[in-house]
């Protein structure tokens, strides 16, 4: 498959590198390989695959590669981005989704749902409302991989990346870092993303222990996959009941 234009290469990984897309996307999916196996699964045992927050198809192109055998689907917010892959992926059944649910999809349309950089960007009742509904679409016993911002990602953009930044947006750091540690959960509006996406996507951070108390009330958390690479995100192994 060819590679996107780079705008919509740029909207997806922050810069109009092609071969930087298409690394990523393969190293990201090899990651996610890597749990299914520790959770006794591979990529061969599923036959329906719901790639949700596809952009343009930076994971799902990956995804096709390593499960020629399942029924692939892909949907995102970003309209362009998935008439491109439309286009440019006929066999994959992709779609635009709203900001919020419904998704298009039957109950228990799928076995096994991969969402790379969603839930790092949405506030917590966008959240709780899109866990709902991948639980509706999800049969029993599909596995899901969600991934989040954790504690890597969030010592490089506050103790690294915004060291030297202005007083107020330090101060607001510590704010955040009271509230991450009281609650687990954190969403900064002062990102800019806004001038790219809707306006309530932003970057998002969670803690292990706010998943695990929180997302249980939708899914069994099997694992937290904690990332140690700067700018890195965390998987979350979920298994639908």
């Amino acid at each position: 498959m060819e590679s996107p234009p780079v705008e919509l290469i740029f909207r997806v990984v922050g810069t109009d590198d092609a071969d930087a897309f298409v690394q990523s996307g393969d190293m990201h999916v090899d990651v996610f390989g890597e749990l299914l196996r520790r959770h006794g699964r591979d990529w061969g045992d599923f036959h329906d695959i719901y790639d949700f927050g596809c952009g343009c198809g930076r994971l799902t192109r990956a995804l096709r590669e390593r499960a020629p055998q399942a029924r692939m689907t892909a949907t995102d917010i970003d309209e362009p981005a998935v008439e491109w892959l439309r286009e440019h992926m006929p066999e994959a059944d992709v779609r635009k989704n709203e900001w919020l649910p419904p998704l298009p999809f039957e109950d228990g349309a799928f076995a096994l749902v991969i969402a790379f950089s969603v839930f790092t960007h949405l506030p917590e009742d966008f959240q709780d409302a899109w866990l709902a509904e991948l639980h509706r679409v999800t049969r029993p016993g599909a596995l899901l991989l969600l991934t989040v911002h954790g504690e890597s990602h969030w010592r490089q953009t506050w103790e690294v990346n915004f060291a030297q930044a202005p007083r107020r947006l330090r101060l607001q750091s510590k704010l955040f870092a009271v509230k991450r540690r009281l609650k687990g959960f954190v969403h900064w509006r002062g990102d800019g993303w806004e001038r790219l996406f809707p306006d309530y996507y932003h970057t998002t951070w969670h803690t292990p222990s706010y998943i695990r108390r929180h997302w249980s009330k939708w899914f069994e958390v099997l694992d937290v996959h904690e990332n140690e690479r700067p700018n890195e995100q965390d998987t979350v192994v979920l298994r639908r009941a």
